[in-house]
């Protein structure tokens, strides 16, 4: 049964036009939200194909049956982006909610349930998407929902975005700014996916906001070459080709290049270190770095690593199907991240002398260029606000992400993009995102419901 708060307890709670947070009932705002998380999880948006207009539409339907102003903008046949608006009085400048709805694909028989049943399990809500990203969508909504209800005023518009494709290239995202930039121009700042709080034995040590992301840049790798028959070795056919070149990429160590906000992030992490040596190293990261023994201790944490400079993975080869034929073509895939201040041509560039061969085609799969945000915003003064009410000491870092989100495309038009999503997570749960069994749970999504709403409410 979906819950809807009676006006009379919205006048008892609410005077003037104001609610503070400490006089919403969150247990029931919280169940809302949980009930919101389980129907979209049932909406199986698995992508390829997607599907997601089935759970735009879902979420549609619950934000005007409250008066909501919203679109359903269509992207391909079956998929579609919804956006939604509240008005403030306009003296600021609009805030977007950024959520998409689209998950990635599951293996059924490696679950413990099945992953679009929204299980709810020892406080766990369980199926593909509960924490990338419904789990977000699904507390963005409530928030909208109780913005509308409680008559907060606001002096900033709040946009809800809830849009396709995003695990497999961003179509939803790139047609709004495309096709719609109506909807969203003049929007000075925008969360969405991203950073979490971490916890640590139990203990909450921080909490994480992306300003900056690595794009990805997806390459495939030809090499090509005489044909033949498998008893015959050819010294020079293309998988061996292949190979020489893929083994002097795997060696290759690309240049350390600190970004500011990466170091800004380990200064402040370093007052929180036990081991004296990296309390001292992260203090000055850049200058840690160049000290080779300690360089190579620091990069065996391989985040770290990953942090500091552009990284290429190869995720798949492919040469003949039949095992006694020689291809005369094979190819590599690569899944580069680079970090802000490198563009795919340079990179690229440098990749083709490492590979010394001149022979190789190099394609580019999909390819963008790293993005980054100021940390010294209105909006990190408000998130900081938040977080020292609710838990003094514990310190928010700015961060770069290693992946990449559709914030960068937003970034691009002149938004102020951030990620953040406040949920208290180990390692544990981290590792269940694209993985079996992924799940979130109940006391996350009550948690980041409500310091968001704070958040809003201190950003206006």
């Amino acid at each position: 049964m979906r819950i809807h708060y009676p006006v009379v307890v919205i006048v008892l709670l609410c005077c003037a036009g104001t609610c503070p947070a400490a006089d919403i009932d969150w247990t029931k705002a919280r169940a809302e939200a949980v009930q919101l998380l389980q129907e979209l999880i049932r909406i199986d948006t698995s992508n390829p194909p997607g599907n997601e207009r089935a759970a735009a539409l879902h979420i549609q339907k619950l934000l005007e049956a409250e008066g909501i102003e919203t679109k359903l903008l269509e992207v391909a046949p079956a998929r579609a982006n919804l956006y939604a608006r509240i008005k403030g009085d306009g003296s600021r400048r609009p805030v977007i909610l950024l959520s998409h709805t689209d998950v990635v694909m599951a293996e059924p028989e490696r679950w413990s349930v099945p992953p679009f049943s929204g299980e709810i399990r020892d406080g766990f809500v369980y199926g593909r998407g509960a924490s990338d990203m419904k789990g977000t969508a699904a507390v963005h909504v409530t928030l909208m929902r109780l913005l509308k209800r409680l008559n907060i005023p606001l002096k900033r518009d709040v946009i809800l975005l809830a849009v396709a494709d995003e695990e497999a290239g961003g179509a939803g995202a790139r047609s709004i700014i495309e096709n719609h930039p109506e909807l969203i121009r003049g929007a000075e700042f925008l969360l969405n996916e991203g950073d979490v709080a971490y916890v640590k034995n139990g203990e909450l040590q921080q909490y994480g906001v992306d300003v900056m992301e690595k794009a990805a840049l997806w390459l495939r790798i030809t090499a090509k070459g005489p044909a033949g028959h498998g008893s015959i070795p050819l010294e020079d056919s293309s998988v061996n080709r292949l190979l020489k070149a893929l083994n002097r990429l795997r060696v290759w160590e690309t240049p350390i290049s600190v970004p500011p906000a990466v170091a800004e992030g380990y200064r402040i992490r370093a007052a929180l270190q036990s081991d004296p040596l990296l309390r001292t190293a992260y203090a000055n990261l850049e200058k840690s770095l160049r000290n080779p023994a300690l360089r190579q201790k620091l990069l065996t944490d391989s985040t770290l690593n990953a942090e500091v400079r552009n990284t290429l993975t190869i995720t798949g080869l492919h040469g003949s199907d039949k095992v006694n034929v020689i291809p005369g073509r094979a190819w590599a895939q690569i899944d580069a991240r680079l970090l802000p201040g490198e563009t795919p041509a340079g990179f690229i560039a440098k990749l083709r002398g490492v590979l010394s061969d001149p022979g190789l085609e190099i394609e580019i799969i999909e390819g963008s260029t790293p993005t980054s945000s100021s940390a010294n915003t209105a909006l990190m003064s408000a998130i900081r606000a938040v977080a020292a009410r609710r838990d003094p000491g514990v310190p928010v870092i700015p961060t770069m992400l290693t992946s990449s989100t559709d914030s960068s495309k937003f970034r691009t038009v002149g938004i102020t993009a951030y990620g953040f999503e406040p949920f208290k997570m180990d390692d544990g749960e981290l590792d269940r995102s694209h993985g079996d069994d992924e799940r979130l749970s109940v006391e996350n999504v009550g948690f980041a419901l409500q310091f968001l709403y704070e958040v809003i409410v201190e950003l206006n």
